[in-house]
């Protein structure tokens, strides 16, 4: 099981439901939640993406990669969730806005 990424100063984590598609195929779903009162902010519930290289820029935004089984989309993504906004771009369109916004622009890929 993958621990859950915290913010530095603790307020947010990106939590991961790990499940495996097909053999040997894992699926690391992200969740961005609020520590202080365990809210999910960001999710893309519907559709199987996976995250990687999730890293804290500070103590305010994330930045992971994302990928959808079977990997032949992907996006960068940037998240602010202090603030309700976010990034996220692919090779040929990119997209901002708020959180639900972002999640929204990358289940239509």
């Amino acid at each position: 099981m993958i621990e859950a990424i915290f913010s530095p100063d603790q307020s947010y984590k990106v939590e991961f439901s790990v499940y495996e598609m097909r053999m040997s195929h894992w699926i690391e779903k992200p969740y961005l939640v609020r520590v202080g009162n365990d809210e999910v902010v960001f999710s893309l519930e519907s559709d199987p993406w996976s995250a990687s290289n999730v890293h804290w820029v500070d103590n305010e935004t994330v930045e992971m990669y994302l990928r959808k089984y079977p990997g032949r989309v992907a996006c960068r993504v940037r998240l602010t969730p202090s603030a309700n906004y976010g990034s996220a771009s692919n090779e040929t369109q990119s997209h901002s806005g708020t959180l639900t916004e972002v999640s929204n622009w990358i289940l239509t890929l």
